[in-house]
Order: C-alpha cells, then sequence, then structure tokens
C-alpha cells in the first residue's frame, strides 16, 4: 500500500517536472536567441565584460570571495540544478519508472549507448589533438529543450515516449556528471576529499536517523559543497551526491502520529463548540455572483464587529479569556502544521521547490551568460576535429547508440521494454537526445583550454541541437497520431 502511494505521489510529481521542464525549454530557447542576437551587435562587448565582472566578498580587509559573475552561474548557481538532476535520480530509481533491475537496464543500456557512441565518433574526429579531452560534450542530453520539443507537437505524443525519455535523460545526467568527476578533475587535494568523505558520513547518519530537518542537509551540504570546490573535484558533484542522502521516504513515528491524532481531536471538538450554529453555504450561493455578494456582506459584519468589539469596554477577565481562546486555536493549527510538516517526503518538498527554480531562472540564466557567441572572422571553425565531433556525436551517436544497446540489452533478455514503446520512438527519442545544450556547454567550459575551442563548441553545439531537434520532431510526427476525442474520454 505504501509503496503504491508512493507511485502515485512519483507520477505526479514527474508530471510537474514535466510541465516545468517543457516550459522551461521554450524559455531556454529564447534566452539562447537573445544571448546571440545581442553577442553579435554592438552591445556585445558590454555582454561580454558584464559576465566577466567580479563578485568580491571582504570580512574585515581580507577577501574571502572573487569569482567573476559567470563563474558564479555556472559553479554556484549551477549546483541547485545539478542538486535537483540527483534528486530526480534517487526518486525515480525508489518509486518511479526506473524502480526494479529490468526496468532500469532500458533506460540504464540506452543511455550507455548514448554516452559511448557519441564519445567514439568524437575521439575518431579528434584523436592525438589536444581537442581529444573534449568527448563529453557530445554526450550530454538537455531534458528541458528535449521535453520543450515535445511540449510543442501537444497531445499527439503517448506518456511512454515522455517517461522513456525522462528516464533515460536521467540515467545519461549520471553518466555525464561521473564523466566531470573522473575526467574534469585536474588535480585533488585529498585533504578536502577527507573532509568531504566525512561530512558524507554525517548526511548518511542523518538519513539513517531519518532527520527530517532539512535545514540541516542544506548546512552540512553547504560544507561538502566548499570542500569540493577546494578539493579540485568540480563542486556540483557534491550537490548531486548531497541529494542521494536526503531521505526520500515519508515514514511518521508513532510518537508523531499520536500527537498530530491529538491536535486533530481537539480541533474537531474546539470548532464544534465554538462554531456549533454555524450553516454552510446553500446551493444557490455558491455561484460566482452568489460568492461576490457573500464576499461583500462578510467583509461588512466582520468589519462592524470589530469597529464594535474595539469600542466595547471590555473587562481585563473577558480580555484573557479572548486571548487564551486565540492562543489554543493558534497552538492547535500550530502543531498539525509542524507534524504534518516532519511526516512529508523531504526529497519531493526540495524538489518541488527546486523545479521551477531551475525551469524558469538558473538554467535560463545559465544559458542567457554561456550561449552568447561572435560569429565573425575571428572564430575558427578548423579548430581539430571539434565542429564535426560534436555535430556527428550528438547528431548520429546518440540515436544510433540509444537503439543499438537498448535492443540488444532486449534480446539478451536483461532488460525489459516499457509498454507501448516501438522502435520508431526508441529512434525518435534517440534524435532528441541528442539535444546537448546545457549540460554539453557546462563540460564544454570544463573540456577545453582556450576561450577559441570553447566559443567553437558552443557553436558547434547549437548546430547539432538544432538538427537533432528537427530530426526528432519530424521523427515523431511520422511515427505518431494525434489522439482522438474518444481516446481521451477513455483514458480519464
Amino acid at each position: 500500500m505504501d509503496r503504491e502511494l508512493a507511485r502515485s505521489s512519483t507520477n505526479s510529481t514527474l508530471k510537474n517536472f514535466i510541465t516545468h521542464e517543457s516550459f522551461g525549454g521554450v524559455l531556454l530557447f529564447f534566452c539562447i536567441v537573445l544571448a546571440m542576437i545581442i553577442a553579435n551587435t554592438s552591445f556585445g562587448a558590454f555582454y561580454h565584460e558584464f559576465w566577466g565582472m567580479y563578485l568580491d566578498f571582504h570580512i574585515g580587509g581580507s577577501r574571502i570571495i572573487h569569482i567573476s559573475l559567470l563563474h558564479f552561474i555556472n559553479d554556484v548557481l549551477m549546483s541547485l540544478f545539478f542538486l535537483m538532476v540527483g534528486l530526480e535520480m534517487k526518486r525515480e530509481v525508489l518509486y518511479g519508472e526506473l524502480a526494479g533491475f529490468k526496468s532500469v537496464s532500458f533506460s540504464v543500456f540506452g543511455a550507455i549507448g548514448g554516452l559511448v557512441v557519441p564519445s567514439i565518433i568524437y575521439i575518431w574526429f579528434n584523436h592525438g589533438t589536444p581537442s581529444e579531452n573534449g568527448f563529453g560534450v557530445a554526450m550530454s542530453t538537455d531534458t528541458a529543450f528535449a521535453l520543450g520539443v515535445i511540449l510543442l507537437l501537444g497531445d499527439r505524443i503517448p506518456s511512454v515516449i515522455k517517461i522513456f525519455l525522462v528516464t533515460l535523460a536521467v540515467a545519461d545526467d549520471l553518466g555525464a556528471i561521473s564523466v566531470i568527476a573522473i575526467f574534469y578533475t585536474d588535480q585533488i587535494n585529498w585533504i578536502y576529499i577527507y573532509f568531504a568523505c566525512i561530512l558524507l558520513v554525517v548526511l548518511i547518519i542523518f538519513n539513517y536517523l531519518d532527520i527530517k530537518y532539512i535545514s540541516l542537509y542544506f548546512a552540512v551540504g553547504i560544507l561538502l559543497w566548499i570542500c569540493f570546490f577546494l578539493s579540485g573535484v568540480h563542486a556540483t558533484v557534491g550537490a548531486v551526491i548531497l541529494a542521494f542522502t536526503i531521505p526520500g521516504k515519508s515514514k511518521i513515528s508513532k510518537h508523531s502520529y499520536l500527537g498530530l491524532k491529538e491536535a486533530y481531536n481537539k480541533l474537531y471538538f474546539k470548532t464544534s463548540a465554538d462554531f456549533a450554529t454555524f450553516e454552510p453555504v446553500s446551493g444557490e450561493e455558491r455561484n460566482r455572483f452568489g460568492k461576490i455578494i457573500l464576499g461583500f456582506k462578510e467583509f461588512f459584519v466582520s468589519s462592524y464587529k470589530n469597529v464594535a468589539n474595539f469600542i466595547a469596554t471590555k473587562s481585563d477577565m473577558e480580555r484573557e479569556v479572548d486571548m487564551h481562546k486565540e492562543h489554543e486555536r493558534v497552538e492547535i493549527l500550530d502543531t498539525i502544521t509542524r507534524y504534518s510538516r516532519y511526516a512529508q517526503n523531504p526529497l519531493v518538498r526540495i524538489e518541488y521547490v527546486l523545479q521551477p527554480l531551475n525551469a524558469y531562472f538558473i538554467v535560463p540564466l545559465f544559458a542567457f551568460a554561456n550561449a552568447g557567441v561572435s560569429i565573425g572572422d575571428s572564430l575558427n571553425f578548423n579548430i581539430d576535429g571539434i565542429l564535426l565531433g560534436i555535430i556527428f556525436g550528438l547528431v548520429i551517436g546518440k540515436p544510433l547508440g540509444i537503439f543499438l544497446f537498448t535492443i540488444i540489452s532486449e534480446k539478451l533478455h536483461i532488460a525489459k521494454r516499457p509498454e507501448g514503446l516501438t522502435n520508431m520512438h526508441i529512434l525518435s527519442v534517440g534524435f532528441l537526445a541528442g539535444i546537448g545544450f546545457t549540460m554539453s556547454m557546462f563540460v564544454g567550459n570544463l573540456a577545453y583550454s582556450t576561450s577559441d575551442a570553447i566559443d567553437l563548441s558552443k557553436i558547434s553545439i547549437l548546430i547539432a541541437s538544432l538538427i537533432a531537434a528537427t530530426l526528432g520532431m519530424i521523427s515523431l510526427i511520422l511515427n505518431t497520431k494525434p489522439v482522438k476525442e474518444d481516446d481521451v474520454r477513455y483514458e480519464d
């Protein structure tokens, strides 16, 4: 029963996630276009200078923080994005579509194929060059953009395609984060890693003791982030590790349950005593006009009572009784709120807050700050094989790897295909997975050592993502059909 409730809650969260990510993808597109327009106008110099401004934080005469605005977005704000990614991974594995070995293995094998094949293609174009290390750019999926494309096609897209895309992207993100931690760390300061391990043990103990105070996790999580930042390992990895330690279950203790039950009993008897003569609004007054009239009536009646109570003289005893009753009501409601909040799932609570924050602010801001590349004579398209490696890796390698690895895993009976998902659906999702904007640009900033190579990688990512989105949209249109009204009523 608890498992079914958890799955129901997860399905609701997944729908919210898809909604936020889809609209976030549309906003992301406009931010990219706006950044490209500004960067290639007379405001281009100001655009680059603005993101290069430094943020300084001083304590006394000592400068504690000295970081550019661009790095603040990429390293600090994007940690909240990776925290949400980690929460999504854990939720899907615990209760979602990735729960169970065969269910998770189908998406995981597809993600592995979508990581391996594009990397091979990229390395083939850049073997033996300084840009060989940029293979991670060609293997990442931007879930927001991909879901944004699906949003444009409306109800004709079956839910199984959306779920497969989301679960595939979650597994893909885990692979991309692993690549960042392993391949894009130059030097490791092991002292800070040891401190990070101690903090990780503290977080695991919090989880084991079923501590639900989110502020404690964030307090230790900030210290964990600082340790990773100073260690040389990219700090966003610390955000993902923090996400894995957040409790993902709604377990309320017997003491809390009895306290909640007692508070509800008090509320019931209190309202029965105070509002014995209360009568519900009649059916005739429940239309919109009736509600407006009733609202005006209640406003004037309550205002009259308040003025009358203010003017009327009350004895100290009467005032004390009124304050005592008010205190009892507040105490009861506060008890219910406290115990109810403690019973909530911390993972879902944090994800619920982070989803709109990331979809509508952090990721679009990241896109606007990073996508502005000046296209002119200074842009060198012949730096090693970056252009061809990224385009062929994302456009061809992604769908080919996802399709081959999922089919092979199914033929070997080590993975189970989701019901209703056809081969052409898998290929269509593979094309959409080639949209690699956010994660690809994030990796590109780490992988290349020169600004020219970084700019070329951004242009290559934009070209590849545009081609992949077009192919994915065409493939979905050809392999899906509009939902009939009868089918909609049947599903409802």
